[in-house]
């Protein structure tokens, strides 16, 4: 699954768990939101090693945040979802190892740079709370 997919599914995951103080299984969130419940599973372990989430195994298991909807940033999210390069980092790819194509692949560098930089102080200043008016 695509990194923006993913990043989606859980943040719409995080939304439902912020909607109660309760625990919700993976199948009940999965079924909320319309997402595969393998993949959805693979979402919320990643946002638990995150400390983002509970997670309780067993047959009274499930998932709960860990802190107030308040606390947690989109950019936390993000990141703890983040598993390839960015999409915009494929344009390096189009730079050769000429000359020419060095210069440019230095100047695209920058770029990418400003843009990771931008993505995650603009996420940085969402949280789930902002999400939930």
């Amino acid at each position: 699954m695509a990194q923006i997919k993913r990043f989606g599914f859980g943040l719409q995951a995080l939304i439902v768990l912020a909607l109660t103080s309760e625990q919700r299984s993976s199948a009940e969130i999965a079924e909320e939101i319309r997402c595969e419940p393998t993949a959805l599973r693979k979402i919320l372990a990643q946002l638990g090693e995150a400390g983002i989430v509970e997670v309780k195994q067993g047959r009274a298991g499930g998932y709960q945040l860990t802190r107030k909807p308040g606390e947690i940033t989109l950019s936390e999210i993000y990141n703890a979802l983040h598993e390839e390069e960015p999409l915009w980092n494929q344009m390096l790819d189009t730079t050769g190892n000429h000359l020419f194509g060095k210069k440019v692949n230095e100047s695209f560098q920058k770029i990418m740079t400003d843009i990771i930089v931008q993505v995650d102080h603009v996420l940085g200043t969402y949280t789930i709370a902002d999400l939930l008016e």
